[in-house]
């Protein structure tokens, strides 16, 4: 076992990052402390935090990630030869490009410039990479949250969809509109469970714990953050801490 330091050392994570994905249920520690609290972790972290840097390299977010390696279906030793081939790719990159600064430094040469760019081509790595994140989603990506959401999107036209995604930049709107009483406010409270209603209405049924991970993702994805944010400054983490509360036991 070893301690959340000497975990993060181990693995080149923030112990910041531990604590992040710890909160959100992606890397429990294996073994906390009663006593002190001091965090654990064992070869049952391991094995996660190598699935999630991987899936992080395929550009899945946080709560993607969460869907797929808790799937039923998770196969770990296809996800591990998936890495591996990347890794074999960015190895055989890296070999080229040592081969071709010993050319550089036998020769003298100093104008390669069509070989350079030969080197340091990086598209037959990008299309497998784009290859590997499609193949990954469709076999560990479709939660039912997700399968039921797809579901419903293809009863919606163009028109219906334009009409939800209005609601829903309205429903922010109204949240950034009532920042300064704070997250525990009736108000905010109402429109946090309003927000809810309308994933549930109209997506998949969002439940307290479905809900919660939404409020995580809302400031750990740069994309969400970012849309969020558009309507108020500092507006995702408001409704991420306005989530906490209203999803509280």
């Amino acid at each position: 076992m070893y301690k959340i330091k000497q975990f993060a050392n181990m693995v080149g994570v923030s112990v910041r990052m531990l604590h992040h994905y710890d909160k959100i249920g992606l890397l429990v520690p294996e073994n906390i402390n009663q006593f002190n609290g001091y965090r654990y972790y064992g070869t049952k972290n391991l094995e996660t935090i190598q699935q999630l840097l991987f899936f992080k390299e395929l550009d899945f977010s946080l709560k993607e990630i969460k869907d797929m390696i808790n799937d039923v279906s998770f196969n770990k030793l296809e996800a591990l030869t998936m890495q591996r081939n990347l890794l074999t790719m960015q190895k055989d990159r890296l070999e080229k490009m040592v081969d071709f600064i010993d050319t550089l430094l036998s020769t003298g040469e100093t104008d390669m410039s069509k070989q350079m760019k030969q080197v340091l081509n990086q598209d037959d790595f990008n299309k497998q990479k784009l290859e590997y994140a499609k193949e990954a989603k469709d076999k560990w990506g479709k939660t039912n949250s997700y399968k039921q959401s797809q579901k419903r999107m293809a009863k919606y036209s163009k028109d219906d969809i334009a009409n939800l995604n209005t609601q829903q930049e309205k429903i922010y709107q109204d949240i950034a509109s009532l920042m300064s009483l704070g997250i525990e406010d009736e108000k905010v409270q109402k429109k946090i469970h309003q927000a809810r209603l309308f994933i549930s209405d109209n997506w998949y049924d969002c439940s307290l714990q479905q809900f919660a991970a939404l409020g995580e993702m809302y400031i750990a994805d740069q994309r969400f953050k970012d849309n969020i944010d558009k309507h108020g400054e500092g507006l995702a983490e408001f409704i991420n801490k306005a989530i906490v509360i209203y999803t509280a036991p």
